[in-house]
């Protein structure tokens, strides 16, 4: 009787440190704590209302950080491959170099100011160079809306044919003939028709991809590179709702 104990006992023993070994072992997305107030961007660790933090302009029109500076880990912009982009003006000041262990610190200047990269992309001869803007974040921070305007459109998609995306289309209050496109999101929070505000409805979360798939973004941050990406098309308010 004795013995079954015993040998009961080292086989629970060697199954726990088997579950202890796997959760270690196994790769998963990035292991990174999402902040309490990801819900909202913050300067200097106190909430902004719409349109204190500006991340970019088009043509005029104020981009909001979509994400919170505390879950922030990098802003870049990129080409894209689609004709049909209206390119961001960025905000701040440009970052050279690009080294691998970027921190928050480095992101947002003296005062507040958004600091960011040029990266290089797909469609370098059909679009501009600021047509893509990549707002890093950590996995599962809450996506506000950046800018004023409506939801047209809630699109799923698969990236390489294995990763499951979300696509959302806004169609913007100021100029309706602009569509706001945001890809990289999970757990929408919004509706087809939904009125989104700038720095306040949250649209979503970001999208956590596991560690083996390659983000150019990851190139200036200490993890995977996740983040949520905007692009900004030209179309006729009637396309615009499809």
């Amino acid at each position: 009787m004795r013995r079954r104990r015993a040998v009961a006992l080292v086989v629970l023993v060697t199954l726990i440190v088997l579950a202890v070994w796997a959760a270690y072992a196994i790769p998963g997305q990035t292991p990174a704590r999402v902040p309490q107030n990801a819900a909202m961007p913050t300067v200097d660790g106190s909430p902004t209302g719409p349109g204190d933090v500006v991340v970019a302009r088009v043509e005029g029109l104020d981009f909001v950080l979509p994400v919170a500076r505390d879950a922030t880990t990098a802003v870049a912009y990129h080409p894209v491959d689609n004709a049909g982009t209206v390119p961001f003006a960025p905000s701040g000041g440009r970052l050279s170099g690009g080294s691998l262990g970027q921190r928050l610190g480095d992101i947002f200047a003296s005062g507040g100011t958004i600091q960011y990269y040029l990266m290089a992309g797909a469609g370098d001869e059909r679009s501009s160079s600021t047509a893509g803007l990549d707002v890093g974040a950590v996995p599962g921070s809450a996506v506000v809306s950046p800018a004023d305007g409506k939801v047209t459109a809630i699109k799923t998609y698969s990236i390489l044919g294995r990763y499951r995306d979300v696509e959302m289309h806004i169609q913007l209050a100021e100029d309706p003939s602009l569509l706001l496109v945001l890809t990289h999101l999970t757990r929408p929070k919004v509706e087809i028709g939904d009125v989104v505000a700038r720095g306040d409805t949250v649209l979503g979360a970001v999208r956590g991809f596991p560690t083996t798939l390659d983000q150019a973004l990851s190139r200036y941050t200490s993890d995977s590179g996740d983040h949520v990406q905007l692009m900004v098309l030209r179309v006729t308010p009637e396309l615009a709702g499809l």
